[in-house]
């Protein structure tokens, strides 16, 4: 049976292809109206995303509000008030690392609660962060890195073995996949679908209260636990094979439209 507006009591937005359209480098009017329109219901909103707080102030227009953010794929959630919760990377994975780093370099940002900065930048990590709307981290030294809480890192332009090899390195980790020439590594405890589960904790919410929007890979864990999972339209077929609904692309009011479908609205809605 479809849930209604009395059943969801928080919804979960990832960013990119969800919220942003990247074909428009936008978010579409009618998701800025629809999560205003959540609020005023008494309906809690939380973004989900790989991103940092940093790229968010620079992507999302001020006008759109949510009550919590759930950042680097749940290594770090927080809302106005205070941090919910954080998970670093060991050292001894940051260590082997650099090992590998030293051995054969590859572009890679490291990321921490404050800053995103990389060892070094060229043409295919300004072609990756382009398709991203997304600038270009600074270049950095790395070598104080171990001084530093890591909560993510993303390698840019190696195939599945290489990252595998990696991760042979980075034992504590795992690696998602959100462009095909950048992954983001994470601790192998994290994830969208932990940090949900802590920010959930946070609010007193159960899982069943819950409906999620994503288009990528690293949705699919969120999705598969959450009470609603939404597909947006443009998004991949992992994501639209574990989803309740699958919507319509994100330029064509995916958002309001299973909003509706879902009946959390109803009369009329000014898209």
């Amino acid at each position: 049976m479809p849930m209604t507006q009395h059943d969801i009591k928080a919804v979960f937005f990832d960013v990119d292809g969800t919220l942003i359209s990247h074909r428009k480098h936008a978010v579409p009017v009618s998701t800025i109206h629809a999560i205003a329109r959540l609020r005023k219901q008494g309906i809690l909103t939380f973004v989900a995303t790989g991103r940092h707080p940093i790229e968010l102030k620079k992507l999302l227009p001020e006008s759109l509000e949510f009550d919590a953010y759930l950042c680097l794929n749940g290594m770090y959630c927080f809302n106005h008030r205070e941090v919910i919760s954080t998970k670093p990377i060991p050292q001894e994975d940051i260590k082997g690392l650099l090992k590998i780093l030293d051995l054969n370099p590859f572009p890679c940002t490291f990321i921490t609660q404050d800053e995103m900065y990389m060892n070094y930048a060229n043409d295919l990590v300004e072609e990756v962060q382009r398709d991203i709307s997304s600038d270009v981290s600074s270049t950095k030294d790395i070598s104080n890195v171990l001084q530093e809480e890591i909560l993510q890192v993303i390698p840019y332009g190696l195939d599945d073995a290489e990252i595998s090899t990696i991760l042979e390195y980075m034992p504590h980790c795992k690696a998602t996949s959100w462009h095909k020439r950048a992954r983001d590594i994470i601790v192998k405890e994290g994830g969208k679908d932990i940090g949900i589960q802590e920010i959930l904790q946070y609010y007193n919410l159960d899982l069943s209260q819950i409906m999620a929007f994503g288009d990528g890979d690293n949705d699919v864990k969120m999705l598969e636990i959450v009470g609603v999972a939404v597909a947006m339209g443009n998004g991949n077929e992992n994501v639209k094979a574990v989803a309740d609904y699958v919507t319509d692309d994100i330029d064509e009011d995916g958002i309001v439209n299973a909003l509706y479908h879902y009946g959390v609205f109803h009369e009329t809605f000014i898209k």
